[in-house]
């Protein structure tokens, strides 16, 4: 499986809003938080990763980290977006108060898979940076406003980190998309969690 390149300045199908809507939406959210994410990494892998992108909505993929406390692999599905050839994740929650588990898992153990291609994770720290990076991510999905705006009443800012390719030099062993070049790696099994 290769990771699918989620242009932010791409133009979105009617299909693809309607989906936002929804997701935007209080029925969407409680499907999304109790429902969706127990379902999408099955259907990730069952569709040999085009799902839900066939869908028509938000791409995701699964990240593998390391535990930060266990030092065992855990995987989470998430939504992502491309600048350049990094991967950017965003650590929203669903707007909880608290940053989700993985954020920690990234802070301390970098180095990571999504998609099945290895990365080193960086949180981003410049202001600049992460403004222009959370305005293209609010053009993947119109929803990290609304938990930008919840997280500050509580005093959170929501994380992003930039995933870098482990290995861009790796000639023998590349995804190509017309802009950008991955390198692949063999995503572990790790079970579920």
């Amino acid at each position: 499986m290769s990771l699918y390149y989620v242009d932010p300045h791409r133009m979105h199908s009617r299909r693809y809003r309607v989906l936002e809507e929804f997701g935007r939406s209080r029925s969407g959210q409680f499907l999304a938080r109790h429902i969706v994410f127990r379902v999408d990494p099955w259907l990730y892998r069952l569709s040999g990763g085009r799902y839900p992108r066939v869908l028509g909505g938000c791409v995701t993929a699964p990240l593998i980290s390391t535990g930060a406390k266990s030092g065992r692999p855990r995987v989470c599905q998430l939504a992502y977006l491309h600048d350049g050839t990094d991967v950017v994740l965003i650590a929203s929650n669903y707007a909880k108060p608290h940053h989700p588990g993985w954020y920690f898992n990234l802070k301390a153990h970098p180095e990571c898979q999504l998609g099945g291609q290895a990365f080193m994770a960086a949180e981003v720290s410049d202001g600049d940076e992460y403004a222009r990076l959370y305005a293209l991510a609010e053009q993947v999905y119109a929803g990290y406003r609304d938990y930008r705006a919840r997280t500050a009443q509580v005093g959170r800012q929501i994380p992003i980190f930039r995933l870098r390719p482990s290995d861009p030099g790796s000639a023998n062993n590349t995804v190509s998309h017309p802009a950008v070049t991955f390198p692949v790696v063999e995503c572990v099994s790790t079970g579920n969690r």
